[in-house]
């Protein structure tokens, strides 16, 4: 156990066939300040926008990031191994595999993201902002810690919007300390589907204002083919705090997970795994989650974390400097990319006032900013690179 060095979940990072899109989707739908543009820390050849939350009077402001990488190849796959090595990275963008550069969710990667609205009016004015805009929404449901829709991302992505209440802690006082069944009225064919599809806010929500804009995360969902293989992972060698154990509302059979990077159990700050035994793998690329950073005070936590995990046998990669944070790669045991990182500091390059306004590019490629301007504007398929 490490004491609870890591704070929270800082970054989800998505694979997306059309950032354009992707941005009209968070600015315009959702509301969100785009807070960075730049190239990935290990190919320039990738674009990456990032979407931060706005600061509410009275409220801590979070650090929260959504990140998306441009993977845009009609015919080519992402590579499997992701991009978290360099040498790996730079050989998989140079000479992809032909193959559908759709990712397939499944044991090993993400399920969702879930973003976090305080009240559950809120979240019915979102269910009608959205339905109006011509999203399909689903929900809200009852998932008994707290309330829900979902939907997805132009590329297919599933994003939630979750409430506050009630809270993980009503139905029972020692968190995590045995497995409680989920009523039968919030279950697969014990919900009234139709009812549920019916609700939303009665009038129309043309703009998002402050009583429903979003505040940050609320969690972060992905899928185990074993959760008790997962659960030892993550309590044991990567020291989250188990908070629940209860059973997956979609599914008959499978088991949700749920783990707290903080004792607070503030929302972003919790980690939930469907248990789905002998699931099938997922495959990496649009529409999918590459990755989810859990974050650290500083190098020094970094370096700490780094030297732990790896003593604790961990395939993991050395510290690469993102430009914007430091951090670590890791897979779970489903082989799910993990990152450990420091917090990101989007201000070392443009002003406060001004994040996303422009292209910012690593010093190190500065220098090739009108070729990387051009690739960005015409997305041209990748040319292999023959043999030196």
């Amino acid at each position: 156990m490490n004491n609870m060095i890591i704070s929270g979940v800082n970054n989800q990072v998505f694979v997306a066939s059309n950032l354009g899109r992707i941005e009209h989707f968070y600015a315009e739908i959702l509301g969100l300040p785009v807070v960075k543009r730049t190239v990935h820390h290990l190919d320039p050849r990738l674009p990456v926008i990032t979407f931060g939350f706005h600061a509410f009077k009275g409220e801590p402001k979070r650090r929260h990031t959504i990140s998306y990488i441009e993977w845009n190849p009609i015919f080519y796959a992402m590579p499997e191994t992701g991009f978290v090595d360099p040498a790996a990275t730079a050989a998989g963008v140079a000479n992809p595999r032909v193959g559908d550069p759709k990712g397939r969710w499944g044991a090993g990667t993400n399920h969702h993201l879930a973003l976090h609205v305080p009240t559950r009016n809120g979240l019915l004015k979102w269910k009608r902002r959205l339905t109006d805009l011509g999203l399909h929404v689903t929900g809200p449901y009852n998932r008994n810690y707290f309330h829900a829709v979902y939907l997805r991302d132009p590329d297919g992505a599933i994003i939630e919007i979750a409430t506050t209440e009630p809270g993980f802690g009503h139905d029972e006082a020692v968190l995590g300390s045995g497995f409680r069944p989920q009523p039968k009225a919030n279950l697969i064919g014990g919900r009234d589907e139709v009812l549920t599809a019916a609700e939303t806010w009665p009038q129309p929500v043309p703009v998002v204002t402050e009583d429903f804009a979003l505040r940050g995360f609320h969690h972060i969902t992905s899928i185990s083919s074993n959760a008790e293989r997962t659960e030892k992972f993550f309590v044991e060698t990567v020291g989250l705090r188990l908070i629940k154990k209860t059973d997956y509302l979609d599914e008959k059979g499978g088991t949700h997970y749920y783990y707290a990077c903080d004792d607070a159990l503030s929302p972003g700050s919790v980690l939930t795994f469907f248990g789905l035994p002998g699931y099938t793998a997922g495959r990496l690329g649009t529409g999918l989650s590459h990755h989810f950073s859990l974050e650290v005070e500083n190098e020094a936590a970094l370096a700490h974390e780094h030297g732990r995990l790896k003593r604790a046998g961990l395939d993991i990669s050395n510290v690469q400097d993102a430009i914007y944070s430091k951090l670590f790669y890791f897979r779970d045991p489903d082989g799910h990319i993990c990152a450990i990182s420091t917090p990101t500091l989007l201000a070392v390059d443009e002003p406060e006032d001004a994040l996303g306004r422009k292209l910012c590019l690593p010093p190190n490629v500065e220098e090739q900013r009108i070729e990387i301007e051009r690739n960005i504007a015409l997305r041209p398929a990748p040319t292999p690179v023959p043999p030196a």
